[in-house]
This record gives structure tokens, C-alpha cells and sequence, in this order.
């Protein structure tokens, strides 16, 4: 009797550990799936939606240089939901995203792969008065004052509307190149094409925060959506709405024109989340222009 007791022993410890190890799985599988990111394989230069089911207050992409946290609001459902941006300049790889409560407690991580994207490479021919314009420091602070505000309310939703009919000349994320020399930029947002004084409208609701003329920007509106996203509109001839309107979707906002850094008429338009510029071809359904000539680099 003794020696068989010796020999049951070991098992019983042993499923109890193995009881205890499926135990810890199960805990890790439930916790990763209270929180989600979707998609979780992307492009540089998109967004990737958060949710959770318990209150999660940030959420933090780790490692590496693509170190960035966003806050997640609660919404109607109860649910917390945010918007994590990639960067044109991120490192593709695979990333665990950490969701946090308000007091820094880990709650969960889900896993994110950030594709290698290449971009292609966009030649604009300028006249010389208007390649020499530049952007003031005043101009250049309350871009960032805007870009860096985070509201608290949501007044878009999905899908976002384009904002005119006209097909896509310049696509985001390409290298531009001004007459020939390469600048360095990006471009940051999309070009769609709009004969002069073709209505110009909001992409969703929102808050408008900016209505003014800038020397490269033109004629210019930005609209705060709520919880991290935010739009502006570019080289408009004239505006038609004032700071702190509250718009709806489809409003119109300016009308198409080829004010500031322009060779012609045409709406730059360019989607901010949480301050990162993002590829509006993921927000909007927008057909490129047939014509449009660009270069593989």
C-alpha cells in the first residue's frame, strides 16, 4: 500500500499541474479575446480599429520605433473602441499591442503585423512663384495645435462619404518629386479632380476648427470628427463655413479651387487619426484617374 501511494502521488501532482497549465491558457485566451484589433495584418499608412469589452482606457503599440499610445473611448454599446494609426515611416513587423486601464494596469494584447508598402514616386511641375511659397511659424502652430486636440465626443461614422465626385490624380503615400528634384515629402493626403467651383463636402460630421487662407495650403477648412479623427481640405477658392460649426455628413464646406501650392484646380484632402495622416482610400470609396502618370521607383 505504501509503495502504491508513492506511485499515485506523482500523478495526482502532475494533474493538478497540467489542470493548472490549461487553466492559465484558458485565462490568456479569454483575456486576449476582451479585447481585439482589427485588421490585424496591415499597410503603412492605415488605421487599425480597437475594441474591447472591459474599460480600457489607452492602448500602446510596443517595441521598436513604432512606439505610439492612443486613448479608447466608451461607446453607446459598451464597448471601448479607439483608433491605433501606422505611419508611412513605421517599421514593417510583427507588434503587440497592450491595452491598459486608467491606472496602467495591463488588461490585454493582441498581436499586429505591419506589411512592407512600397510607394511610388509623383513628379508636379510648378511655377516658380508658386514652388517658393512657404509655411509660417504661425501657420505651422496652429496645424499642430489641430493635428494634436483629441475630443471626446463621436460624431462620424463608417463609411466616410467622398467629398467630391472626381476620380484620384495623386494618391497617398507617394514620393514627390517638384520639377524634376526630389522634396523629401510625402504626400500626406489624396488629390482629387473638381473643375473650379465644384462643391466641396465633409466627409462625416463634425466640428470645424480651422477656416482661414495659408500661403502652401490655400484656402483651407479642417473638421474635428471626435475620439482621434480629423480631416482638412485644401486649395479651396472660397469657404462656406465658419470655426465652431457644427456640420453634418455631405455639407458643403468650399468649393474647389487652386489656392496656395497648386498648378491647377483640384481638393487635397487629408484624414488625421490621433495626429497621424492616414491613406483616405481606407475611410471613402474612391476610383483613381485612368490617366494619372506615375512611376515606379
Amino acid at each position: 500500500m505504501e509503495f502504491r501511494e508513492q506511485l499515485h502521488r506523482p500523478r495526482g501532482a502532475l494533474a493538478v499541474a497540467l489542470l493548472a497549465f490549461a487553466g492559465g491558457l484558458f485565462a490568456t485566451s479569454a483575456g486576449a479575446q476582451q479585447c481585439t484589433v482589427k485588421p490585424a495584418v496591415i499597410s503603412l499608412g492605415q488605421t487599425i480599429r480597437l475594441r474591447c469589452e472591459v474599460p480600457a482606457a489607452t492602448a500602446r503599440l510596443k517595441d521598436g520605433p513604432n512606439g505610439r499610445t492612443v486613448r479608447l473611448f466608451k461607446q453607446g454599446s459598451g464597448d471601448w473602441e479607439g483608433l491605433m494609426p501606422v505611419a508611412v515611416e513605421d517599421s514593417p513587423g510583427a507588434y503587440p499591442i497592450e491595452f491598459l486601464a486608467a491606472d496602467g494596469t495591463a488588461l490585454a494584447s493582441a498581436s499586429l503585423t505591419i506589411r512592407k508598402t512600397i510607394f511610388p514616386t509623383q513628379n508636379v511641375t510648378l511655377a516658380p512663384q508658386i514652388e517658393a511659397l512657404h509655411t509660417t511659424p504661425e501657420e505651422r502652430q496652429t496645424l499642430t495645435t489641430f493635428r494634436d486636440a483629441v475630443s471626446d465626443v463621436k460624431y462620424w461614422d463608417d463609411p466616410l462619404v467622398a467629398p467630391l465626385p472626381g476620380c484620384v490624380i495623386s494618391p497617398f503615400g507617394v514620393k514627390r518629386l517638384h520639377n524634376g528634384k526630389p522634396t523629401g515629402e510625402i504626400h500626406a493626403g489624396i488629390d482629387q479632380r473638381g473643375a473650379s467651383g465644384t462643391p466641396i463636402r465633409a466627409v462625416a460630421a463634425g466640428l470645424v476648427k480651422i477656416v482661414q487662407p495659408f500661403n502652401v495650403l490655400g484656402g483651407t477648412v479642417a473638421i474635428d470628427h471626435g475620439q482621434g479623427l480629423e480631416t482638412m481640405y485644401l486649395h479651396m477658392s472660397k469657404l462656406n463655413v465658419a470655426v465652431g460649426d457644427h456640420v453634418k455628413k455631405g455639407e458643403v464646406i468650399g468649393y474647389v479651387g487652386s489656392t496656395g501650392r497648386a498648378n491647377g484646380p483640384h481638393l487635397h484632402w487629408v484624414v488625421y487619426v490621433n495626429g497621424v495622416p492616414q491613406n483616405p482610400q481606407q475611410w471613402a470609396t474612391l476610383r483613381s484617374c485612368a490617366a494619372t502618370a506615375i512611376k515606379k521607383p
